[in-house]
């Protein structure tokens, strides 16, 4: 028989530790959740984890006598707790995962430290109980170091003996699972979904099999074709146009049509005659300042910012300068924040004439995205010679999703995210829509191309998706599109891009251009329905969702969940065959490095 101090000693430290580590682990899970992947319960390799490391806590406390030796267990495990934590705050305001790469990106590089610290722990700020974690962890190796150790004279040959019978009972069993796992392959994301403990100890790099035979469909479009403009049949159609693009944030694939019901818009109501749309339109990253950086250079980069000291620091945004080269002003309007995360460097590098912040706009008795009324006057005035672009997007539409007068936007009823992003959006399009009529007044606008689309979309639970940057699931990367210049017949573009746009311009305009670019004008039907899709989230060495959409079918490696599917006509499948498996990966791994995407 076990002594009572015995039984007490393993039972109580195992289950504790157990506990305690799960519980803090389910609320790291919700910081993390902040970024919009929904995966906030522990799932099977997470459990598997903390039964081994709560049997070698309960080993060291029961078998090994030597007080320094528990000290230095419980001190490694508190600091590595303190990294899981860390973690969740880099996945939250960084997009990224702590492992040897990204600890290595934090600590070095031309500012080291400094450029990581700035917003690390603004999260804290608005959700103060997240600093509790770590404090709550360092108890816990204080309890179990000085509460629940046996005394160290007390580890007697038949409690030795006996923990190790009740630890084998584990360990087996924990291996059985973990073999039933291998052997089945289930597609459940309990059981696909790697663990968050373990990143930062492994090499968590993306590969694959380059001697994989491509599919002759799939070939052509490994590497991106970057080239010059060409130009249409209705090149200078628009010749001195004015360009107002409108980039409403987060507006997804959600308008309300005849067959269905949804956000109900003002700015729509523009595009009855004279407009091409955009039956399938996409943002190729869901992510505002990676979306914006597509837009302007014309091409794909791993770094939305550009900054020198990437690994690769992408593309020279030329578009606007080559719009200025040809007598244009040039505008850029946000009512959000533009100095965060060095989105501001962003917009100075693309070569915009003026560039108006939320600090720009003066209250004058105005809030959030109604600040931009008071932004007319001073458009108006930069407008005033030759030739304009304009470039409006909002904030309120962000999450949290925010609307001000709740008594004239309040048509969606419900107590759920995405009735309050609907009342948001629609908010939102009726102060820039009311934006328009007032520059109207004081600028002509007889010759201007408008533009209606979304920076990107957003998601609300799908496939385990909440918010955007996260997932390249059609919610988060289809948005409307609607172009209209009175000179135009009315068409619907069967697909398109962000890409597409300043091509599309510029052929309209008639302005030749001299620089290879990704995207074709929307006037060229022979455009191939081909599109390489990534999140702003990332995964060790890549994006954590990437994807290639070729005729509506759709490959998607998800890294969060650590799943293959293809979409197709609506239908997602997991792909659990290991040849099929390895294709699909491969295919994406050469199409990712040859857009420097792939780190």
């Amino acid at each position: 028989m076990l002594p009572l101090s015995g039984i007490f000693g393993i039972s109580a430290g195992f289950i504790f530790y157990f506990v305690s580590a799960s519980s803090l682990l389910v609320l790291n899970k919700k910081v993390r959740a902040r970024r919009g992947a929904l995966s906030k319960v522990l799932n099977v390799n997470d459990i598997q984890i903390l039964i081994l490391s709560s049997l070698a806590v309960s080993c060291a406390l029961v078998m090994v006598p030597w007080l320094a030796f528990r000290m230095f267990i419980c001190t490694v495990l508190f600091l590595y707790g303190v990294l899981v934590w860390l973690d969740a705050l880099l996945f939250v305001q960084y997009r990224i995962e702590v492992n040897r790469q990204t600890l290595a990106w934090f600590f070095t590089g031309r500012k080291g430290i400094a450029k990581g610290v700035p917003h690390l722990f603004e999260l804290v700020r608005q959700a103060p109980w997240i600093i509790l974690i770590p404090l709550s962890w360092g108890g816990v190796q204080v309890l179990v170091l000085y509460g629940l150790s046996l005394p160290l004279d007390s580890v007697s040959d038949e409690t030795a003996g006996n923990f190790i019978m009740v630890a084998g009972v584990i360990l087996c069993a924990t291996l059985a699972l973990r073999g039933w796992q291998v052997l089945f392959n289930p597609a459940s994301q309990f059981f696909t979904a790697p663990s968050l403990l373990t990143n930062i100890v492994l090499d968590d790099r993306f590969t694959g099999n380059e001697n994989v035979v491509l599919d002759k469909r799939h070939q052509p479009f490994v590497r991106p074709s970057s080239e010059l403009a060409q130009s249409s049949k209705l090149s200078g159609i628009c010749q001195g146009a004015n360009i107002i693009l409108v980039t409403v944030e987060s507006l997804g694939n959600y308008l309300e049509e005849e067959h269905k019901e949804g956000i109900r818009s003002r700015l729509k109501e523009r595009f009855n005659a004279h407009t091409w749309r955009g039956q399938k339109h996409f943002c190729l990253c869901p992510n505002t300042t990676v979306s914006t950086n597509q837009m302007y250079t014309g091409a794909y980069s791993n770094n939305p910012y550009n900054k020198e000291d990437s690994l690769f620091p992408g593309v020279d945004p030329q578009h606007i300068k080559h719009l200025k080269k040809h007598g244009y002003t040039t505008m850029f309007l946000d009512s959000a924040d533009i100095a965060l995360y060095d989105y501001h460097k962003l917009l100075r590098r693309i070569g915009f004439d003026h560039v108006w912040g939320t600090d720009n706009m003066n209250g004058n008795g105005l809030k959030a995205d109604y600040r931009l009324w008071n932004m007319v006057e001073p458009v108006a005035e930069a407008a005033q010679n030759g030739p304009f672009f304009l470039h409006i997007i909002n904030d309120q539409s962000h999450m949290p999703y925010e609307t001000v007068d709740k008594e004239m936007f309040n048509r969606h009823k419900g107590l759920d995210a995405k009735s309050q992003y609907m009342n948001a959006v629609e908010e939102a399009d009726y102060i820039i829509d009311e934006f328009l009529n007032r520059l109207a007044s004081k600028v002509d606008m007889s010759n201007t191309i408008l533009v209606f689309t979304g920076d990107h979309g957003e998601s609300f639970g799908e496939y385990g998706y909440s918010f955007h940057s996260n997932s390249i699931i059609l919610p988060q990367m289809q948005v409307p599109f609607f172009l209209t210049h009175p000179n135009l017949a009315s068409t619907v573009i069967e697909h398109s891009c962000h890409f597409d746009l300043f091509p599309t311009f510029f052929d309209l305009l008639g302005i030749p251009v001299t620089y290879p670019h990704l995207g074709r004008t929307l006037a060229d039907e022979t455009r191939p329905f081909a599109y390489l899709f990534h999140s702003a989230t990332l995964k060790g060495n890549t994006p954590a969702n990437f994807g290639f959409l070729l005729n509506n079918e759709l490959y998607w490696v998800d890294r969060l969940f650590n799943q293959v599917k293809r979409v197709q006509d609506g239908h997602c499948s997991t792909v659990t065959a290991r040849g099929e498996r390895e294709y699909i990966c491969s295919l994406l791994h050469q199409m990712l490095k040859q857009r420097a995407i792939i780190q």
